[in-house]
């Protein structure tokens, strides 16, 4: 009875573990999300946009697991932002460029918030690092100059998602996921990248939320 008690509490304690690391162990790759503020702005939200700037910017460098859901490893690194950004003026003026807050005058809550909601979310990297990494990849996609290298224009004419697609492949290698607005409108475009944040990789999992454009895809101001 002591040796099957044991066995029984080994068993137990080993699935624990398991289940307080599987976070880590299920972190597969990024999203990084950018998202077009034109439209998204139209969202009804109960803190309407306070700026509406017609270029993409970051929504977040996600980690997720085999399911497309969150990763649920916790990064312990704590973020002091106003010293992360007093550090390098030029970093902080990417950030606010890149990475705004559409809705909230407070950039440095949102980008603490960020960080706790989904930077703690993977093992990598550290909170500054995340950010500039996320404003690299997001340089490196450059959504602007990849629609428009294809003749594709925010003129309002609905294109097939394979244009749009055509498009990111030629310039990044890679398919991304399309988010609109009542289904055509183009809102968010998603790419996938690896654990070390390094390359675009085919995404491993489609998420519902960030891929639910149905026909023609409209880019519109």
């Amino acid at each position: 009875m002591k040796s099957s008690f044991s066995f029984i509490f080994f068993v137990f304690s080993v699935s624990c573990i398991a289940f307080a690391s599987g976070g880590a162990q299920d972190f597969r790759q990024y999203f990084l999300v950018q998202t077009w503020p034109p439209v998204y702005c139209q969202v009804q939200r109960p803190e309407p946009c306070r700026i509406k700037p017609s270029k993409f910017v970051l929504h977040g460098l996600w980690p997720v697991n085999s399911s497309g859901r969150s990763s649920t490893n916790t990064n312990n690194q704590t973020i002091n932002v106003p010293a992360m950004l007093e550090s390098n003026k030029s970093f902080a003026a990417e950030m606010n460029k890149f990475w705004p807050s559409l809705t909230r005058n407070e950039n440095e809550q949102f980008w603490k918030r960020e960080w706790k909601h989904h930077g703690r979310g993977q093992p990598n990297l550290p909170p500054e690092e995340y950010f500039r990494t996320a404003i690299t990849l997001a340089k490196a996609v450059n959504l602007e100059a990849a629609f428009r290298d294809a003749g594709i224009n925010p003129d309002g004419d609905g294109l097939s998602e394979g244009n749009y697609t055509l498009a990111i492949v030629a310039r990044n290698g890679t398919t991304p996921l399309y988010k609109c607005l009542n289904k055509s409108l183009l809102m968010e475009v998603t790419l996938c990248v690896d654990t070390q944040a390094r390359n675009f990789v085919p995404c491993i999992a489609q998420r519902s939320s960030l891929s639910n454009c149905v026909g023609d895809i409209i880019w519109a101001l």
